[in-house]
């Protein structure tokens, strides 16, 4: 009988170190996912600096040789209907283009804000997500080591024998969430990645390193707000990783019950907000899409009302 609190005793004497070697194995654990982390980072980094590249070459070369054969046009009309007139006889296209030019950036310039807003509202869902998990799991952790003591004396009381035991589920439960966050994010990082490859995949079917590959297909494409469904890809990837990282949790409950996902009533909520925000993404992106000065107010309005969400 005395061997119980000879045990408790020597835990409450090192406890310090107690609780270091309960972390240690987990903290392990998680290294290698935190490692891989940080190389599947710099292949992302990598990909998004050629997706803004491209984006950039994209509309300069659209814009440049739209606003050019548009200046043409529009001076071969002036030329035809004054052909008498010999004082019109100047390179009228030269005068336009410019000012042509200047009016297409700033419409594709629009365009080009309203998806970056929509990929901003959604990388802000994700962090969001992660952030908390993550704080939630730095609180309970300083909350358990503090107060750990308690519960362990607490088991020597008749009746109250299990207190160390649960105290030792959710102090596992608790330092489980790095691993299985980092798997998830690790996990979502190649979705994203996928959607980052799918839009190159789209550019590089428009340009190519030498210039313009299909010129009608590349109309097309920014004329039909084709970036704003672009900005989707990566978009809906990062709203299935901030669901996915709000599921931590539950997975450690599966693993070690602890009532871990009990806590987490409401991140759920928030699931909630971030399925909300993410339908009004897209309703963004459709709104936005119609064009012109309608379409962009009914963009900002729907952009509102997920920036709102998000902040409840």
């Amino acid at each position: 009988q005395m061997i119980r609190p000879t045990i408790i005793a020597f835990i409450l004497m090192f406890w310090t170190q107690f609780t270091g070697m309960i972390q240690y194995p987990l903290q392990s654990l998680a290294n290698p996912g935190i490692a891989l982390f940080q190389d599947i980072e710099k292949d992302a980094n990598d990909l998004r600096v050629k997706r803004f590249q491209k984006q950039n070459k994209i509309l300069d070369i659209l814009i440049k040789t739209q606003a050019e054969e548009e200046a043409k046009q529009e001076a071969l009309d002036k030329l035809e209907s004054k052909s008498d007139d010999k004082w019109f006889d100047i390179d009228t296209d030269k005068l336009l283009a410019p000012a042509k030019e200047w009016y297409m950036r700033m419409e594709f310039k629009i365009q080009k804000t309203l998806s970056e807003i929509i990929e901003g509202v959604s990388l802000t869902i994700l962090r969001v997500c992660t952030y908390l998990i993550f704080f939630i799991q730095k609180i309970w952790i300083y909350i358990l080591i503090i107060l750990g003591p308690i519960a362990v004396g607490m088991s020597l009381v008749p009746g109250m024998e299990n207190s160390f035991g649960n105290w030792l589920a959710k102090f596992i439960n608790i330092n489980l969430y790095t691993f299985i966050s980092y798997t998830i994010i690790n996990i979502g990082q190649q979705i994203i990645m996928s959607g980052y490859q799918m839009e190159l995949d789209r550019y590089a079917l428009m340009i190519s390193e030498g210039g313009v590959a299909d010129m009608n297909t590349l109309r097309l494409y920014v004329q039909n707000s084709g970036m704003m469904y672009t900005a989707l890809f990566p978009a809906v990837a990062y709203i299935i990783t901030g669901i996915g990282i709000l599921m931590t949790p539950t997975i450690a409950d599966t693993i070690v019950s602890a009532g871990g996902a009990g806590m987490m009533s409401k991140a759920k909520a928030g699931g909630g907000t971030v399925a909300s925000a993410g339908k009004a993404v897209g309703r963004t992106a459709a709104a936005a899409a119609t064009g012109g000065t309608a379409g962009a107010m009914a963009a900002a309005k729907e952009i509102g009302k997920a920036i709102a969400k998000a902040k409840k």
